[in-house]
């Protein structure tokens, strides 16, 4: 399948101007609201090698796809995704009138068609997660990522293998350690912390770099130039395939 074929084309080489993923944010949330089913539709039409969504838990511990602590200002309800039930969060809508997913939802309508990232926004929920894609006989590979460091040591203990990322901001001081000590396959970093010199350090040390959020075509070239991974973009489209920028 082409998320298995592409993930291992793109990752098992160090070589400038690699072929990097194609990572649709919040699906293709340049074009329609993102984390709906719609964005995640969106996204594989326009040919990504992988779709990125952001996973919360409700009150009740079910894993939905949203992206802010509170639903506030971004749908129709109120209150903090931690304080509302499935059922609750089942009935808001975003402004194009769209629900919000389950995990289960997202896994289903992406599953045999292209690779997964998941964006672990709450604590504690690694083995949620891992049930949900275990159910689901999800088929593609999935990168677990996280802001939150702490969580992905325990997808690795559920998963033989997984592929986890650490999210960051900017630049550890020592990135290197940084990479050991957290014990990850790949590193996500902002667009405006990149460097050729980290991109190196850390592929040198077998771990992989994606970039996040890339949206301009000039930012798409100058990170593609750097041999990065992975290019995480709204617009996904803009990521030409092969040597083109």
């Amino acid at each position: 399948m082409r998320a298995h074929a592409l993930f291992t084309a793109a990752t098992g080489t160090a070589e400038r101007n690699r072929m990097a993923l194609r990572v649709g944010h919040r699906g293709a949330a340049g074009h329609v609201t993102g984390n709906t089913l719609a964005s995640i539709a969106k996204a594989i039409a326009l040919g990504v090698d992988f779709v990125e969504v952001d996973i919360r838990a409700t009150r009740d511990g079910h894993p939905v796809v949203f992206h802010d602590r509170r639903v506030d200002g971004t749908t129709d309800g109120s209150g903090a995704v931690s304080e509302l039930t499935l059922e609750e969060m089942r009935s808001v809508r975003t402004p194009d009138g769209q629900p919000i997913p389950t995990l289960e939802d997202a896994l289903v309508c992406i599953n045999n068609r292209v690779g997964l990232m998941l964006d672990i926004k709450s604590a504690g929920i690694a083995e949620r997660i891992w049930t949900s894609v275990t159910t689901t006989k999800f088929a593609q590979p999935v990168i677990y990522a996280s802001f939150l460091h702490a969580e992905l040591p325990a997808m690795k203990r559920l998963t033989s293998g997984a592929h986890t990322m650490a999210l960051l901001k900017s630049a550890p001081a020592h990135p290197t350690a940084f990479a050991r000590d957290a014990q990850v396959t790949h590193i996500g970093l902002r667009l405006d912390a990149v460097t050729g010199e980290l991109v190196g350090a850390w592929q040198r040390e077998g771990v992989r770099v994606f970039v996040y959020t890339v949206n301009e075509p000039s930012d798409i070239a100058w990170v593609r130039s750097l041999g990065v991974d992975g290019i995480i973009s709204d617009f996904p489209e803009r990521i030409k395939s092969g040597g083109q920028s």
